[in-house]
């Protein structure tokens, strides 16, 4: 048979006892008994993987058509069931091999209760049959489709495996399914294979063959107009698609041009210039493309192309993209040799019949009309322009066909429009606004958006011109207290994108539309919002030192001031100590104490000195400390265990939390806070780190020498 393409021809699937060891389900060996699960291969369960419990033990995995081998139980009856499977399936039997061992079964919730077998040789064989959820019937339909206008309400005749002939109208094959006229072939088991064929009339061939589900037609064959289909739930649908078997030979085409008759006597005097036209024959070939010349005041005559030899049968002829003009009509001469048109997409299709005389051509002819459309100009206000209402707009309106026109329009709360006049189609109409935005000029606070060249299509092109009325919005960033040189902040207005403010600057100003704006400072992990403030104050409608937002109001044609006030953010600086249960009896007690070295310069310091602490405590904090230098750099602190060195104990580690990390002679050469490579020396007892914002913990944990 002929398949599809990517199709392939399903094989049965026989029912396999696969012998694959016994399975243990249970740990009693002294009381072990036999069953052994199988999953038929009927109603499409073929190759399905199924899970099955037994007694409420392990999953078992079986797959449609085998067995799964074996399985040791505990006890002298078992419950076997089958877990839902995906897709949905119901249980339609079971059986039990010897049958007098089936105790109960239960096939809605899938389970059967057995006696279990003594040995391998006489176990419990229990075998499940399953059928599509809901039913194992399916229903078969036929839907005849063509693309032949005269095959369209015919009757063509089908058949399901030989049985009576039934017929059925043809259907367009471009309309929408839920319009077709189809008709009903029978019920038949769900998984089983049935074969349609169809009676095919003289003249007429089978185009394709196919199915809905995609996946329910098996094979086909379009000669003998037979298709075998795998009956599915539901309804199984057969699509079978005649048309009529071409002609032989060759015949003539001419295609031609004419303007339409707009009154009587009268034709479209604007139909005029280089008309372009394409054709495909009934054996695929393609012509063209051909020009026909159209000359200014035609008054109505027909322009040709000369005589194109094509094969006989249906010739779709087309007229390539003509700006500014519809196709409006087509015809034929011979008047019966025309079939159908698309005024839309400009096609027509034409019948060449098969002759060698040249007086016997198909002439086909294009009737075109020129396009106008309206051009409309509205005028819409943006969000917060209430200001503008009642002022009156003027604009320009230049045609490329030399034709200008100036009208106005009131702004109002709603959209405002105009219709301005009718323009060729095709044609390019410049749309400006006469709006001067120049620095007190009156346009200098209100947006323009919309303007722009205007291409004429067919009906009413709208253009909309929308006014925003605008304010200004400025940032500003207070200098940091404690710092030489100023950082830089970075801001988003509306969520906007990044605008950059150093310390002690503002941005020029912004144009923003009227009414409220929110203005947010990017988090920094180094500085805090201490304040917020704007000019006018009254335009701070909220803020947050927190959040780092404020929202302000900003007026048509005003300046409005944000600044933002920043601190730079402290940390404080706390010392436990640790040591293991093995050290307690030497160390338990012991007081210890650390100073702490707090830069206070690039290259100068102060100390501070935490403690006494014993074992398992922690000091207090040291005084809120700046994270930042005057310079802008991170703030180093040591720390140094006094009583170390000492014979008595080791310190076998310092470990911090919240720090900014470790300070060393390779991150802060010169420091005088960090003289270590690596930033920690346990032989001495000390730490150095660049300070955090909040709370930096370092923990020390010490070890007793005495053995």
């Amino acid at each position: 048979m002929e398949k599809r393409k990517g199709g392939l021809r399903r094989l049965a699937v026989l029912f396999v006892v696969a012998s694959v060891g016994i399975l243990a389900v249970g740990v009693h060996a002294a009381s072990a008994q036999v069953i052994e699960i199988c999953k038929s291969n009927a109603n499409g369960m073929s190759g399905r993987s199924f899970q099955f419990s037994i007694t409420g033990g392990p999953a078992v995995s079986v797959t449609g058509g085998r067995c799964s081998g074996p399985i040791t139980v505990t006890g002298a009856t078992a419950t076997i069931t089958e877990a839902q499977s995906n897709p949905a399936t119901d249980v339609a039997s079971t059986t039990v091999r010897p049958s007098l061992r089936k105790l109960s079964e239960d096939l809605a919730n899938r389970s059967v209760t057995v006696t279990t077998g003594a040995t391998t040789a006489n176990e419990t064989l229990v075998t499940f049959v399953n059928q599509p959820a809901g039913g194992n019937f399916g229903t078969l339909k036929i839907c005849k489709l063509t693309m032949t206008p005269a095959y369209l309400g015919r009757l063509f005749s089908f058949s399901a495996n030989g049985g009576p002939i039934v017929s059925t109208e043809a259907n367009d094959a471009f309309a929408d399914p839920s319009t077709w006229s189809c008709r009903i072939l029978g019920t038949f088991q769900v998984g089983s294979n049935v074969t349609v064929r169809e009676t095919i009339p003289s003249g007429t061939e089978v185009n394709f063959i196919d199915s809905d589900p995609a996946t329910a037609l098996v094979d086909f064959n379009t000669t003998t107009g037979t298709g075998i289909y795998n009956i599915q739930a539901g309804t199984t649908v057969a699509l079978f698609d005649d048309e009529p078997v071409p002609p032989s030979g060759t015949g003539t085409l001419q295609i031609c041009k004419q303007a339409a008759e707009v009154a009587p006597g009268v034709f479209d005097p604007d139909v005029q210039g280089t008309f372009t036209f394409t054709a495909v024959d009934s054996a695929g070939a393609s012509y063209g493309p051909f020009q026909v010349n159209v000359p200014a005041g035609s008054n109505g005559q027909i322009f040709c192309t000369a005589a194109i030899t094509v094969a006989a049968g249906i010739t779709e002829v087309t007229e390539g993209p003509s700006p500014g003009f519809d196709l409006v009509d087509a015809y034929t001469f011979p008047a019966d040799r025309f079939l159908t048109s698309n005024l839309i997409n400009r096609t027509v299709d034409v019948e060449i019949p098969s002759s060698t005389n040249p007086n016997d051509e198909t002439e086909v002819v294009f009737v075109n009309q020129t396009q106008r459309g309206q051009l409309k100009i509205c005028k819409a206000l943006g969000p917060g322009s209430a200001d503008l209402i009642n002022q009156v707009f003027y604009f320009t309106a230049a045609g490329d066909n030399g034709v200008t026109l100036y009208p106005s329009i009131k702004a109002l709360a709603s959209t405002q429009c105009v219709i301005v006049g009718n323009f060729p189609i095709g044609s390019t109409v410049n749309v400006t606004e006469n709006l001067n935005h120049s620095p007190g000029a009156p346009g200098e606070f209100i947006d323009t958006t919309g303007e722009g060249p205007v291409p004429i299509a067919s009906g009413v092109n709208t253009v909309t011109i929308t006014n925003t009325a605008r304010g200004l919005l400025e940032i500003c960033k207070a200098p940091v207290a404690g710092l030489t040189t100023q950082p830089t902040f970075q801001f988003r207005i509306d969520n906007g994108s990044i605008i950059n403010v150093r310390g002690n600057t503002c941005t020029t100003p912004a144009r923003v539309s009227v009414g409220n704006h929110t203005v947010t400072e990017v988090a920094s992990s180094n500085f805090d919002v201490s304040s917020i403030t704007a000019t006018p104050s009254g335009n701070l409608v909220s803020s947050s030192t927190t959040g780092r937002t404020a929202t302000v109001s900003v007026q048509y044609g005003l300046d409005t001031t944000v600044t933002f006030t920043n601190a730079i953010r402290t940390g404080q600086v706390k010392v436990c100590k640790n040591i293991p249960l093995t050290s307690q009896d030497s160390l338990g007690g012991k007081p210890f104490d650390y100073t702490v070295y707090i830069q206070t310069g690039p290259t100068t310091y102060r100390t501070e000195v935490l403690g006494p602490i014993v074992p398992g405590e922690c000091t207090s904090f040291t005084e809120p400390l700046p994270v930042l230098q005057a310079n802008g750099q991170m703030t180093a602190i040591g720390v140094h265990e006094n009583q170390v060195p000492s014979p008595l104990f080791t310190v076998t580690s310092i470990t911090t939390t919240g720090t900014r990390g470790l300070c060393t002679t390779a991150n802060a050469p010169g420091n005088p806070v960090c003289p270590y490579p690596t930033g920690i020396n346990l032989a001495n007892g000390d730490i150095d780190f660049f300070l955090g914002p909040n709370n930096n913990i370092v923990t020390y944990t010490n070890k007793s020498n005495d053995p």
